[in-house]
């Protein structure tokens, strides 16, 4: 089923990619600038007013293509809407990163009818990097297709976690990964989760988990992972929708073996923390 075009005829992919690419653009100008800071329920749990700035940029041109859209973003409430199809946002993945001048982060939407996830977007401003996707026709690293990794063992894998903002999940999985790290080919704490689900389509890691997500930032990096050719589940091996919390993602073998970590290791099952 191909997506309704644009206010202006044009497809639902080029829009996204549009909006993205501007919020990141303002991104970009102000990463070095004065940034006023604000904190939400969570530890470390930061927003700027630059967060809000791109919210505010890429829900303008989403709107002006698409009214009647609804719109689940990170920094507003959401906005219903009788149409079956909603935008899902977050301006800026990785505001610790940001807010730190660590150069890794991205503005990230993704397009759900109903509860399935139909197009992603992650634009990554500092390396001009677009990884794009829509739902039966592939997935792209700025145009080019690309596709999930091949390695299959552990020693060879490039695991890629993150802690979240609740202290007692993000120390269980801390404690969990440090007992398999001996048995990994690396590891990375990213400090992105739409980057980290991004890196999984591409294959520059192998696999990626995570303890507590919300829609905005896993939504487009379902489309990425499974139309580049891998698997996401939730911690029980459920396919993942936008309002799991905890994902684990990678290709198909690998995956496996993650998902196979977490249900057999007390620490891992967070659901109890």
């Amino acid at each position: 089923m191909r997506l309704p075009l644009s206010r202006s005829g044009r497809e639902a992919m080029e829009v996204a990619c549009q909006a993205a690419e501007e919020a990141g653009s303002l991104l970009l100008k102000h990463v070095h600038g004065q940034l006023k800071l604000g904190y939400k329920e969570g530890r470390a749990n930061l927003v700027t007013d630059i967060d809000v700035a791109a919210e505010k940029c890429i829900i303008s041109v989403l709107q002006s293509e698409y009214p009647d859209f609804g719109i689940i973003s990170e920094e507003s409430p959401a906005v219903a809407s009788d149409s079956p199809y909603t935008w899902v946002i977050d301006p800026l993945d990785g505001t610790n990163n940001y807010v730190h001048g660590v150069p890794f982060f991205a503005a990230v939407i993704g397009l759900a009818g109903g509860p399935e996830v139909l197009l992603g977007v992650t634009h990554d401003p500092v390396r001009r990097e677009t990884f794009s996707a829509e739902k039966g026709r592939g997935a792209w690293l700025n145009g080019q297709p690309m596709a999930v990794s091949q390695r299959k063992t552990s020693r060879e894998c490039f695991l890629g976690c993150d802690l979240g903002y609740d202290a007692d999940r993000g120390r269980a999985m801390l404690e969990a990964v440090g007992a398999i790290w001996p048995e990994l080919g690396g590891l990375r704490l990213m400090g992105s989760a739409a980057l980290g689900l991004a890196y999984v389509a591409c294959g520059r890691l192998d696999a990626y988990v995570h303890p507590y997500l919300y829609p905005w930032d896993v939504g487009a990096g379902l489309a990425l992972v499974r139309e580049a050719g891998g698997e996401v589940t939730d911690w029980e091996g459920q396919p993942a929708t936008m309002h799991c919390e905890q994902v684990v993602a990678g290709n198909t073998t690998l995956h496996g073996h993650f998902l196979g970590l977490i249900r057999s290791n007390p620490q891992l099952r967070l659901k109890d923390v």
